[in-house]
């Protein structure tokens, strides 16, 4: 900042000289009295100055343009450093979803862990209360998975509950239904604002879709893994929590499993009087 300064006053010195050749110059031609010879004198005198000047002027120049030269490298180096910037933030915002999608995601099957599942049951239970909707949950548990574990071992155990949970989740349809992984061997969908006949038709078709995988189950008497369901519809009131939901889609799992397994039970529908 102190050399440009220097090289401002510099050339401004440089241009009073230059005037003050001028000036002469012209003083010393208006004057009647001068002889040729002083004259003479006088112009080779100020052209000497005047070269000076020019050359002083011309350093000053080179000077100019090595500042200039240096802050256009300076402007590209910070606009360098800037873009460089943005994508590192760019980089860091998606680094930031993407951990916070996989602290919602169960690391073993891929679809939403109890935490997602409880916040957006929570969610959806609150929305429709607002709205007096119907709100319907499906528990699911593997038949006879500690037996199968204890038999094939737990490798081949988490390879089954992947390709359930990759079965559960590619039969979701509708944009508002999330598929769950509930605990261990058991797995949970919810379905905000389906009617109870849909929901026992689509918990069938889970069960169903599930056995059709013909995943080898040596502990059970079908030969292939399968599920009981049990599948639990409440209007959301003020006069009942999220918690009879779960509890009414949990006693029909029990009911499912104590009737044989394999096989879907739907719990009656929860409202005012009966939740």
């Amino acid at each position: 900042m102190g050399t440009e300064a220097q090289a401002k006053r510099n050339a401004e010195a440089v241009y009073a000289e230059e005037e003050a050749v001028a000036a002469e110059a012209a003083r010393v031609a208006a004057d009647p009295t001068v002889t040729f010879d002083a004259l003479h004198e006088h112009y080779r005198f100020l052209a000497r100055k005047y070269r000076h000047a020019i050359r002083q002027l011309i350093k000053l120049t080179h000077v100019s343009d090595m500042f200039q030269g240096k802050l256009l490298r300076m402007q590209a180096e910070l606009e360098r450093r800037n873009a460089e910037l943005e994508q590192a933030r760019v980089d860091l915002e998606q680094a930031n979803q993407a951990l916070h999608r996989l602290s919602y995601l169960d690391a073993l099957t891929g679809v939403a862990n109890r935490r997602h599942f409880n916040e957006y049951l929570d969610q959806e239970w609150r929305r429709a209360m607002r709205k007096q909707a119907s709100l319907s949950l499906i528990l699911l548990d593997v038949d006879h998975f500690k037996r199968l574990n204890d038999i094939a071992g737990h490798p081949y155990g988490d390879d089954c509950l992947r390709q359930v949970g990759a079965a559960l989740a590619a039969s979701l349809r509708r944009a508002g239904d999330l598929a769950a992984r509930y605990g261990g061997e058991e797995f949970a969908v919810i379905l905000p604002g389906a009617q109870p006949d849909w929901v026992m038709s689509f918990a069938e078709e889970v069960r169903q879709a599930i056995a059709a995988l013909e995943i080898p189950h040596p502990a059970s008497p079908y030969g292939v893994l399968t599920v009981s369901v049990g599948a639990a519809t409440a209007v959301a009131v003020e006069q009942q929590g999220v918690s009879s939901l779960i509890a009414a889609a949990d006693k029909a799992l029990y009911a499912a499993k104590e009737a044989g397994r394999n096989r879907v039970s739907c719990a009656p529908i929860l409202s005012v009087g009966n939740g």
